[in-house]
């Protein structure tokens, strides 16, 4: 079997979307998620809430159903999302329409350039070969290595890309040991690691998920806009990786002892694929040069008075097709846009929340039980966030939690716009348990090498640990350090 083409498959069918076919069960989610709409509009208002609010909800509660249960592709609910909006009369074509102007719009697709230039010249192959070859002392070392490559690539391109990256390399490396696939702890605990160390990852920058630029994008969005910069992302981020990193690494190795003593073999085979590799090539070169300078202007030159996110990324893209190191067909290619037109619409509906009041109606509606109380607050919007993001794409579940974690922070005191973003956006990336939850896990259990119940038996504990990681960086180091 070619592994590039499976590769290519699984990313295609996870990331740009499934053909819809007319099934009844698919009838059935589109026809119910239009009811709701249809009767919410034709409903009164509730007390408290505006009409056009009450349209906004129906509106979410159809987008919700939509993401979940997948009757089209997630790409075409967020264009329908879009329409949906003047169609009601909530919102007029040109302000919607606008929303999708947001630069965090034109980062996201500048990042995706980025990464296809990786991709095309196999540089990320050679830094994740590179990586692995530190951590070859022990068959623990070593999937702890697998984790930790991961999440650095994870840093500086998408997740799932990273994923797709990992999974054939990591697949030679276990057939040259003669791993049995679901029979070998080694196996699972290298495949999980994949998993887990993309969706770890994806939280330190603002290139690994799309709901990072999601959430920035939005905050930008508020009156007044409150502005996060790429270093202030990573200063917010890197301590949840950092502390749970190892932590979920102790987990899996605890769920799965591993049985396999030498590693001898795994040696040989990374070594053998560095060679095959040979020298950096001189559009390799220039490419992580461009990326190099990329990384250092979003970290030093993103804030408003400088350049912004989105100016950078874009610069970064250009250089690419000045150097000759990208064509316009290897970004058509290897661009998810799927994912652009998804953030698109997950931005308008945040907004159209925000603007008709129906974010506030309903963080009043949902913290009733908690009262004034924040940190009952942060911690219900933890388990609801993670709970959601493990039932449906985390980029979904992040677009309909953000606009009431924004109004909760309107209505809550101790609760910030910013600390009630980040919350939702850090937890709406640990999706531990469920193959569906992220295109990563999926992608590390193509595989064959550990089940479904595999996946849930270290993801539950995975989650609940992230869970408790997330309370208390908020409490201690968000809200106590930094004054969120």
């Amino acid at each position: 079997m070619n592994e590039d083409n499976e590769k290519k498959d699984i990313e295609y069918k996870l990331i740009k979307g499934k053909a819809p076919t007319l099934s009844k069960r698919n009838i059935f989610f589109i026809v119910f998620a239009f009811s709701v709409v249809a009767l919410i509009y034709f409903l009164p208002a509730p007390e408290g809430l505006s009409y056009n609010g009450k349209i906004m909800i129906g509106i979410l509660l159809m987008g919700g159903i939509l993401w979940v249960t997948e009757p089209i592709p997630l790409a075409v609910t967020g264009l329908l999302i879009i329409i949906i909006q003047p169609m009601l009369g909530v919102m007029p074509a040109k302000d919607v329409f606008s929303s999708f102007g947001n630069q965090a719009v034109f980062f996201l697709i500048g990042a995706f350039i980025l990464a296809a230039a990786l991709e095309k010249h196999g540089l990320h192959k050679r830094i994740a070969l590179k990586l692995l070859s530190y951590f070859e002392k022990s068959p623990k070392i070593f999937t702890l290595g697998i984790m930790s490559s991961c999440a650095f690539l994870s840093f500086i391109m998408p997740e799932h890309g990273v994923a797709a990256l990992f999974l054939p390399i990591v697949v030679s490396i276990l057939i040259a040991m003669k791993i049995t696939p679901r029979k070998s702890n080694f196996g699972k605990v290298s495949m999980l690691s994949i998993a887990y160390g993309c969706s770890i990852g994806s939280l330190g920058t603002l290139v690994g998920g799309a709901r990072n630029p999601l959430t920035i994008g939005m905050l930008s969005d508020l009156n007044p806009p409150i502005i996060v910069t790429f270093f202030d992302w990573m200063t917010y981020s890197m301590p949840i990786v950092f502390i749970a990193l190892p932590l979920v690494w102790i987990v899996l190795q605890i769920s799965f002892p591993i049985e396999i003593k030498s590693i001898t073999t795994a040696k040989k085979e990374i070594n053998n694929q560095v060679s095959i590799a040979g020298k950096m090539g001189k559009h390799e070169i220039v490419v992580s040069c461009i990326l190099g300078l990329t990384v250092f202007l979003w970290i030093f030159f993103s804030s408003p008075q400088y350049f912004g996110l989105a100016v950078i990324a874009i610069l970064g893209s250009i250089l690419l097709f000045f150097t000759g190191c990208i064509t316009w067909k290897d970004v058509e290619k290897r661009v998810p846009w799927g994912i652009i037109l998804l953030y698109g619409g997950a931005i308008t509906l945040g907004i159209g929340m925000q603007k008709t009041g129906a974010g506030a109606w309903t963080a009043h509606f949902m913290f009733d039980v908690a009262g004034n109380n924040p940190y009952l607050v942060i911690f219900g919007l933890i388990i609801f966030t993670i709970l959601l993001t493990n039932m449906m794409s985390n980029v979904g579940a992040v677009a309909i939690l953000l606009p009431i974690g924004l109004a909760v922070a309107t209505e809550i005191p101790g609760v910030s716009p910013l600390l009630a973003s980040l919350i939702i956006a850090l937890s709406g990336g640990l999706a531990f348990m469920f193959i569906i939850a992220t295109p990563g896990n999926a992608i590390a259990y193509s595989s064959g090498y550990f089940s479904s119940r595999d996946l849930l038996k270290a993801g539950v504990v995975a989650n609940i640990i992230c869970i408790g990681i997330i309370f208390i960086v908020a409490i201690i180091y968000w809200k106590g350090v930094l004054g969120l």
